[in-house]
């Protein structure tokens, strides 16, 4: 299992798996995609593709007012359509949706959330119908179109279920201080130990991996050494929130520390986008009480998974399965500020001046 194809990057970067082809059927997978939040009250198409080979076939996705998301597949003179309600207000970010399919037990899942919280909404699915390597080829081709880039951050599919909710966003190599010194993070496992924010030792629950298409929430960023007081640079998704605190922190925000999304800091100077081809591999850990870690200085927060034992339904289709749901902790939600965009720019320079 794993990524069949995929296109980001406004169609620049595009990869197909020799498996696919005009002919093949993908029985059991996933789609996933990131797009901005439509803003007016009309309905409005994501992604339309159609194609008359080998059988005429049909792919649309659309946001509908008042409804949420509908997506439609035919082919082979076989129909499913799915309906998903959400509350996501228009926001200058991306939401994902996620279609989970299995054609041959005829279930799915539909899900919608925003990356970075703990909002996600899903739908349980009856009837699914295997997707055709040709609408897959088309969905690629689309990408390319001026009008498709403007609404999807990426597009991919992937042979076999694909987790939704909490998901990791720090890069292999990512220094993590446990009591033995520095460690990637990708090297710990369940039962080591790390040294947290308030110089605590508490224990790793779970150590979490995701491969994933380099685009849109999860495009890579670097925080450049030696802002923030970075003692060497870091690589991690955009979502992944920084904990910084200060006098400047509390002379500007009124308050002890806030935090500060990675992607919000790109500015040429303390953060960069960082040019990766194709997937990435990102890793994050899951901690008792959500606690903050120390990475090359930084604090650096951990698997946010709030309240997400208590949503059994839901629970199965996460990467949290494989723990016992019982023995899991709850998080309670953040009462620190997350800047705003213009806000972290405004910090980085500070700090840079």
């Amino acid at each position: 299992m794993g990524w069949l194809a995929y296109s980001g990057g406004g169609g620049e970067t595009t990869d197909v798996h020799a498996s696919i082809t005009s002919e093949s059927m993908i029985e059991t997978g996933a789609l996933v995609l990131e797009a901005p939040l439509p803003s007016d009250h009309r309905a409005a198409t994501l992604l339309e593709v159609a194609t008359l080979h080998p059988t005429p076939s049909l792919l649309r996705i659309q946001s509908i007012p008042g409804e949420g998301f509908s997506v439609l597949i035919s082919s082979g003179g076989h129909v499913f359509h799915a309906l998903i309600s959400h509350t996501l207000q228009a926001r200058t970010d991306n939401f994902r949706l996620t279609l989970n399919w299995d054609s041959i037990s005829g279930d799915g899942l539909l899900s919608i959330e925003h990356p970075g919280d703990d909002a996600l909404f899903t739908s349980e699915l009856t009837g699914c119908i295997a997707m055709s390597g040709a609408l897959v080829l088309g969905a690629l081709s689309e990408t390319r179109a001026p009008e498709v880039q403007k609404k999807l951050a990426y597009i991919g599919f992937h042979q076999g279920p694909l987790s939704i909710g909490p998901t990791p966003t720090l890069d292999y190599h990512t220094p993590v201080l446990t009591p033995q010194g520095y460690r990637k993070i990708g090297a710990l496992k369940p039962g080591d130990t790390v040294i947290s924010a308030n110089a605590n030792i508490v224990p790793v629950l779970g150590v979490f991996k995701k491969v994933t298409p380099a685009f849109g929430s999860y495009a890579p960023v670097r925080l450049r050494a030696p802002y923030f007081g970075l003692q060497s640079d870091l690589v991690m998704a955009g979502t992944q929130r920084l904990i910084v605190g200060g006098s400047d922190v509390e002379y500007t925000f009124g308050c002890d520390e806030v935090l500060i999304p990675a992607q919000h800091l790109i500015n040429g100077t303390a953060a960069i986008a960082q040019p990766v081809g194709g997937t990435t591999t990102y890793f994050q850990l899951l901690l008792p009480e959500n606690e903050a870690f120390i990475a090359s200085e930084l604090l650096l927060e951990s698997l946010f998974i709030g309240r997400l034992r208590r949503r059994k339904a839901i629970f199965k289709h996460t990467s949290l399965a494989a723990l016992p749901r019982n023995l899991l902790p709850e998080h309670a939600a953040t009462v620190s500020q997350i800047l705003r965009p213009y806000e972290a720019i405004t910090l980085a320079a500070m700090r840079a001046a």
